[in-house]
């Protein structure tokens, strides 16, 4: 078993670490408590997400930044997409798009005010915008009834040889530039929409982890004028990116437990691997004023990291270690607005009785123990609201969600009463 010690992010300076991370050979990594913690310990400080989505049903009533919402009311939202920002001058708009002709699709983002704005553009990109405004012209305007390909016969069941035959053939198909175009006109539904914008803000996230990875490189190291590397060298794999795809993947369970999802999943593949697949070349975040220099040859391209690899892993990490985006505060008839993956916090095994409450604040998680915790302690939270369900409620609410049957201490005490009580009845 190994050990990592983790300090609190925004904590000040302690000798301490709250809390490290165990790797167990079973049940993989897992918090404990470093040292004896008083109830209320911040133990990450703000958690922020990698990559996240708010459900379309949302979208025009959530701030795309500090993710306030009100009820359904809009009146506290006064900005759109890249207003205030010039529109999309100096973007990859001007400069060439992957698809063909323009769109006048919006983005998909409100904001608070200017500043809630300006600090997502900072954060994810001008560039973000438009790639974001193109994703949504992909949405279908009206619903498509959807003929059953399988009508009289069941969906085959899912295998993992199943679905890596399903992706082997999205490689082979997409080897054909005429298949490529083909993949610029893709219609998606407003599931797979609403998925590809979590996928996209994750690759862009990566992008950007690569780029800065490069020139960090370049200024230790040195690089020939105009060569590019391989961007799967270990000198561009941002941490931030090895940490979120090193999650657990879910995606067999999800697969076996919804089958209809693999055609999803390719589907979205397709249009971002047709629209943005090409070599597109983006500025980093800081750049929103649009002015940058062109003549950066070896500036990593967005196509880069659009493979087969890199969306699969992004769509599997969702399944059973996102988290839901609540209303707050959150009560008993709280809308779930959309999901984020914070790659930090999904080490946080779940538990019936959890010594771990999250609590959210805009866009970032924080975490605090709910009791005193012994030095050594896991630490844990709960996935959803099971605390005050019975048994087999909490069971079946934890595999269907979460693809796993909970063996936690309490259900462990609480399964022989059932069972005995099953017995009794008999």
């Amino acid at each position: 078993m190994s050990v990592q010690f983790v300090a609190a992010p925004s904590s000040p300076a302690i000798s301490t670490p709250p809390l490290h991370i165990r790797t167990d050979p079973y049940a993989g990594r897992k918090y404990h408590a470093s040292t004896a913690l008083p109830a209320g310990s911040d133990l990450l400080g703000d958690c922020s997400p990698y990559s996240y989505t708010i459900w379309k049903r949302f979208r025009n009533e959530v701030c795309a930044d500090c993710w306030r919402y009100d009820r359904g009311r809009r009146s506290f939202l006064t900005r759109r997409d890249d207003e205030g920002f010039g529109g999309n001058h100096g973007s990859i708009a001007e400069e060439g798009r992957a698809t063909r002709g323009t769109t006048t699709a919006g983005a998909g983002l409100w904001f608070c005010d200017e500043r809630c704005q300006e600090r997502w553009i900072a954060r994810e990109g001008l560039d973000a915008v438009d790639l974001l405004r193109q994703l949504e012209g992909a949405r279908q305007k009206k619903p498509k009834a959807k003929p059953s390909v399988h009508a009289g016969a069941e969906l085959e069941e899912i295998t993992q040889e199943v679905a890596d035959r399903a992706w082997d053939t999205v490689r082979e198909r997409e080897r054909s530039p005429k298949e490529l175009r083909k993949w610029r006109d893709v219609q998606l539904d407003d599931y797979e929409t609403d998925m590809a914008r979590y996928v996209l803000l994750a690759l862009l996230r990566c992008h950007r982890e690569q780029l800065q990875s490069r020139r960090d490189c370049t200024r230790h190291y040195g690089s020939p004028p105009g060569a590019r590397s391989d961007p799967r060298d270990s000198c561009e794999q941002g941490s931030e990116w090895r940490m979120f795809s090193s999650l657990q993947t879910n995606e067999l369970p999800l697969l076996r437990a919804c089958p209809e999802i693999l055609e999803h999943q390719t589907r979205i593949y397709q249009l971002l691997r047709g629209r943005f697949g090409a070599s597109i070349e983006l500025a980093s975040p800081a750049e929103v004023d649009g002015r940058r220099s062109r003549s950066d040859g070896d500036r990593p391209d967005l196509g880069d990291v659009i493979t087969v690899a890199n969306v699969r892993r992004i769509l599997g990490v969702d399944a059973g270690n996102s988290f839901g985006i609540w209303e707050v505060p959150l009560m008993e008839e709280s809308e779930c607005l959309g999901f984020a993956v914070y790659p930090v916090a999904s080490l946080f095994n779940h538990h019936c009785s959890p010594n771990v409450r999250k609590e959210r604040e805009g866009r970032g998680l924080r975490f605090l123990t709910t009791r005193c915790v012994a030095e050594g302690e896991e630490l844990c939270i709960s996935y959803g609201h099971v605390e005050s369900m019975s048994w087999t409620e909490r069971q079946t609410e934890l595999l269907e969600g979460w693809y796993f049957k909970c063996r936690c201490s309490r259900c462990t005490a609480e399964e022989p009463e059932r069972e005995g009580a099953e017995r009794g009845c008999r």
